[in-house]
């Protein structure tokens, strides 16, 4: 998550500053935006750092020997080469899928997912990397979704230090670090939210492209209706039923039936074969780290996502500022699905940048940066699903308590301007 934080109160030096707490005005010396520029370019440095020294010792991308190191990239390029072929059906077919997957690593590779567990819908990111060989497709695969994901980030907030500081998250170098698709899911879910009120078809159609991984966008259509923005709702339908289409089309039928297989066809903690326990970030993964037991688990992260559900909902009926809504919306996406791994959690860089959005628009409350950089901070330590909760949770209280005054504002001072909250 990016700690886009900047200082709203230029110029306001003195008796002005004397005013506010004592917190206000180390958080306004802390977080300038000559700062955060150089906290965020020495965070990037590091990553870059921290990957180079990975593919110097062969432990990234490729061994020192010249062979293919393992990473979850390989499953996408793999999907992409098969669907390019005369046979891509085979892409469902579990014994070639393997075979195409053990070719390229070698015959020690595991775990090796063994079938095709995305919407066929994803082929259509994916083919046009079976074209290139290996190493091109993970370069081209890793640049083109960044470079969506900080479009996401520079559409919210347009200022080159939220696009550096959308590298620091821990999130940005699990995804460099094993080829995955984080930043293509937060680039989507970012752009859609971004556009929704201004153009809303354009809005419509990457969410539409987001049902490569419906778990994410459960909460859109509901937020849409409720809301009642009917063009972004069907230019929505309208892109995901000719994707649907086309991919079938291309890549045939099976690919639907695959998809329905791997969903239902899963173990208790919801890993996609035997020995393999994914290590999930959300209620259900904590719970069953916890040593709970499946039933027991399915009961609460339903309980928590229905309530988030609804709270979103009602808080697109309410007419309160879109950054905030669309904020909530992030966050409840991460919050309600049970599959949930720590390179999603790109997402969450987008709640923040609407939040620092409406925060430029309005001014920051006391207090709220430093709880933003403790969110960020806490990232770090993704493999503890417990952190991942607790993170959603800080930012909707964040989120609530932006929401509960401003309309507060409305109420008791029709007129007030929540800059810098001063007496609230």
């Amino acid at each position: 998550m990016s700690i886009i934080l900047f200082r709203t109160d230029r110029g306001t030096e003195g008796g002005a500053q004397k005013s506010l707490p004592k917190g206000w005005w180390i958080e306004n010396r802390l977080f300038t935006e000559w700062r955060l520029t150089w906290y965020g370019s020495g965070v990037t440095f590091v990553y870059i750092v921290v990957l180079g020294s990975l593919l110097l010792k062969g432990l990234w991308i490729i061994h020192t020997d010249g062979s293919i190191a393992k990473s979850d990239f390989g499953y996408i390029w793999v999907s992409g080469n098969l669907a390019q072929s005369s046979d891509p059906t085979r892409i469902f077919d579990n014994s070639a899928f393997s075979a195409a997957q053990i070719a390229l690593f070698g015959p020690d590779v595991w775990p090796l997912i063994a079938h095709f567990v995305y919407p066929p819908t994803f082929l259509l990111f994916a083919y046009p990397l079976g074209l290139m060989p290996y190493l091109a497709g993970f370069a081209v695969w890793m640049v083109a979704t960044l470079a969506l994901y900080q479009g996401a980030i520079y559409a919210i907030i347009r200022r080159p230090v939220a696009v550096i500081l959308a590298l620091t998250p821990c999130p940005v170098l699990i995804n460099f670090g094993l080829g995955q698709n984080g930043f293509l899911t937060a680039g989507l879910v970012g752009l859609s939210l971004a556009f929704t009120e201004s153009l809303p078809w354009l809005s419509g159609i990457f969410l539409g492209f987001l049902t490569y991984k419906p778990q994410f966008g459960i909460l859109f259509p509901f937020a849409l209706l409720a809301s009642r923005n009917w063009r972004a709702f069907v230019s929505a339908v309208a892109t995901s039923v000719v994707l649907g289409v086309t991919a079938t089309i291309a890549f045939g039928y099976q690919g639907w039936v695959s998809f329905i297989y791997a969903l239902f066809n899963r173990q208790a903690d919801l890993g996609e074969f035997p020995g393999w326990h994914p290590p999930l970030v959300s209620i259900f993964g904590f719970l069953q780290s916890a040593g709970a037991s499946a039933s027991f688990s399915w009961t609460v992260h339903l309980a928590a996502a229905s309530t988030a559900a609804v709270t979103i909902c009602a808080i697109w009926t309410k007419p309160i500022p879109h950054p905030l809504k669309a904020a909530a919306l992030c966050i409840g996406s991460v919050m309600v699905t049970p599959y949930v791994l720590g390179y999603d959690l790109c997402i969450l860089s987008v709640a923040v940048a609407f939040l620092v959005k409406d925060a430029l628009s309005r001014g920051f409350l006391p207090g709220e940066r430093a709880g933003m950089l403790m969110c960020w901070a806490g990232l770090i330590f993704l493999m503890a699903p417990l952190i991942t909760v607790t993170i959603c949770l800080v930012l909707f209280f964040l989120l609530a308590r932006r929401i509960s005054t401003f309309r507060w504002c409305q109420t008791v001072a029709k007129n007030c301007e929540m800059k810098g909250f001063a007496g609230i």
